[in-house]
């Protein structure tokens, strides 16, 4: 029986703060979950690529980067729109 492989992280993602969480806390619906995650985000050394990561790939659901899915659909109009 083969068994899929998990990809190794990045650069970036080994070096974030979240590497440890509880992934739940980044998608979650609840307000104080996605404070937490925020806050984690707040005081992470890779958040500019975390970002990036999620603007690059569309990542539509969750806290990625500091941000939630509305803020990145402003920064994603914002970029197409200086383009």
């Amino acid at each position: 029986m083969l068994s899929a492989a998990v990809p190794e992280p990045t650069s970036w993602q080994a070096d974030a703060a979240c590497r440890d969480a509880d992934a739940e806390t980044f998608f979650s619906l609840d307000e104080s979950r996605q404070q937490e995650a925020l806050e984690l985000c707040a005081a992470c050394p890779v958040r500019r690529e975390c970002l990036e990561h999620a603007l690059i790939h569309g990542e539509q659901y969750g806290i990625w980067g500091g941000t939630r899915e509305g803020e990145r659909r402003r920064i994603m109009r914002e970029r197409r729109r200086a383009a």
